[in-house]
């Protein structure tokens, strides 16, 4: 299950961050809490489209996926951020861009898991390869939005990581 592999190994990298500014931490999340009050800087993590194509043969035998060649997914996984920034503050006009700068800094520098590294599926425990996160991103921003308490505005951009993984199948 390629898809639960790159989910939760985006959600570990980015849970806890520190973001710059005394901003307090990041929380990442696969499913939104229920409730969600949106009391927190998030960001929410969803593999939203993909790609995959066999890299060289047999096919695997069915149940048994370690006689089978290698296969190469590409998926896009957006990273959905929410944060709620103060109505008022001297450096309100850098503090978001701070927040997705970080984000993205962290995905820049996130180690990739090579031929001898491998991330196990949290359901099957198949292993893959993580190759190129944070090599290929791209982002935008929504307007910033009041919210009804009015100390507080919202903040909202999506950024899209493109991740390749290889998996035997």
């Amino acid at each position: 299950m390629p898809l639960n592999t790159v989910q939760h190994y985006l959600k570990g990298v980015l849970d806890n961050v520190a973001l710059p500014l005394d901003l307090g931490t990041l929380e990442a999340f696969i499913q939104p809490p229920n409730p969600n009050l949106d009391n927190a800087a998030g960001v929410y993590i969803w593999g939203s489209r993909g790609d995959e194509q066999r890299m060289t043969v047999p096919r695997a035998k069915p149940g048994d996926l370690s006689t089978g060649g290698e296969k190469g997914l590409t998926h896009s996984v957006d990273a959905w951020i929410i944060w709620l920034g103060p109505a008022v503050h001297p450096l309100q006009d850098v503090l978001f861009p701070a927040v997705v700068d970080t984000i993205m800094a962290v995905l820049r520098n996130t180690p990739i898991l090579d031929g001898t590294q491998y991330c196990p599926d949290p359901v099957t425990g198949q292993l893959s390869q993580l190759l190129n996160i944070g090599e290929r991103m791209s982002w935008e921003y929504a307007p910033v939005r009041a919210v009804a308490d009015q100390r507080f505005l919202r903040y909202d951009a999506r950024l899209t990581i493109e991740i390749e993984e290889i998996i035997q199948a």
